[in-house]
Order: C-alpha cells, then sequence, then structure tokens
C-alpha cells in the first residue's frame, strides 16, 4: 500500500465517522435523550478536528491533497423512525435504542482502531516513519475512546438498561457535554 493509499483511507473512513456520530446525535435528540446526544455533538466536533489535522499533516509533509474516495453513508435510524414524532416514541423504543446505538458506537470504535492499527503498521513497512507519528496519535485517540465507550455500554448491561437512569442521567451528560463542546472550540 502506497502512503497516498493509506492516507486516502484513513480521511475517508474519518468521514463516515463523523457522518456516524452525526447521526447519533440525531438518533439520541430523536429519543429525547439530549445527554447521549450532546456526547456525539462532541465526538462529532473532535473527529472534525482530528480529520483537519490529518489533512493539514499530509499537505506539509507530502505537499499534497489526500484523494478521498467515495464514502459509503452510514445506516444508523432504523426506517420506520422517519415515519413517528418523538411523541410516538416508549419505553420499549427508548431501551432498544439505547442498546442498539451503544452497540453501534463500540462496534465503530473497535473497527477504527483496528483500522488505525493496521495503517500505522503499513507505514512502518513502507518506511514512512515519520508519518507514524499521526497514526500513533489517532490509535491512542481510539483506544481511549473505545475504553470509555465498552465501559458504558457494559454498565448499561449491568443495569438492564434501566429506563429510569437513562432518563435521570441526561441533564448531567448535557451539560458535560456541551462544557467539553465549549472547551474544545
Amino acid at each position: 500500500m502506497t502512503v497516498e493509499e493509506i492516507y486516502s483511507k484513513v480521511a475517508c473512513h474519518m468521514v463516515k465517522g463523523m457522518m456516524i456520530h452525526s447521526r447519533l446525535a440525531d438518533y439520541y435528540h430523536f429519543l429525547n435523550l439530549d445527554g447521549y446526544a450532546c456526547c456525539h455533538d462532541y465526538h462529532f466536533l473532535i473527529e472534525s478536528k482530528a480529520y483537519r489535522k490529518l489533512s493539514k499533516w499530509y499537505m506539509k509533509n507530502h505537499n499534497r491533497l489526500i484523494e478521498e474516495s467515495d464514502i459509503e453513508i452510514p445506516e444508523i435510524i432504523p426506517e420506520a423512525w422517519y415515519k413517528h414524532t418523538k411523541q410516538d416514541i416508549d419505553t420499549a423504543t427508548v431501551k432498544t435504542g439505547v442498546k442498539s446505538g451503544l452497540e453501534m458506537w463500540v462496534s465503530w470504535e473497535q473497527e477504527t482502531k483496528k483500522l488505525y492499527e493496521e495503517m500505522y503498521k503499513e507505514l512502518i513497512d513502507i518506511d514512512e516513519i515519520s508519518d507514524t507519528i499521526m497514526m500513533k496519535e489517532l490509535v491512542s485517540d481510539v483506544t481511549c475512546e473505545l475504553a470509555k465507550a465498552e465501559k458504558y455500554k457494559l454498565n448499561k448491561e449491568f443495569t438492564g438498561y434501566d429506563i429510569g437512569s437513562i432518563i435521570a442521567e441526561q441533564e448531567t451528560k448535557k451539560e458535560k457535554y456541551r462544557h467539553k463542546i465549549e472547551e474544545a472550540h
């Protein structure tokens, strides 16, 4: 794999990741879980900053633009939800939605970690050692996010996705992530 192909693959994956977090934010807003939505708004912002950093790094170190190929549009929101309003949502849908949303998030971060690790190794294999600095940063960031997502999912599983605790934590999560969003700007 060439350095150009590696950066293209990573950049496309990052754009898809931004779309996933954007859609997960909408997903949770629709379920009236604004704290969870703010969490994904924050991750969208952080990943968009990481994407810009990657793009600038590549231009600075390779004097080229990253070529992006077709990016698959992620399907996050169930098709049936488009026929309803927020008022139609019941407790069972919220519980199932939280479980599915967490599964999608964890799965995405696992896939991302695997890809970034593979691309790190590819850069070493083609003797693009200085580029491993950027990739190592991406691996580190996704490893932290994955650990948090997995821990959160596990905690929700332990409580049986208790709707009372899910609702109760929304305001705290919303404030936490609003503050983090402000700090990130």
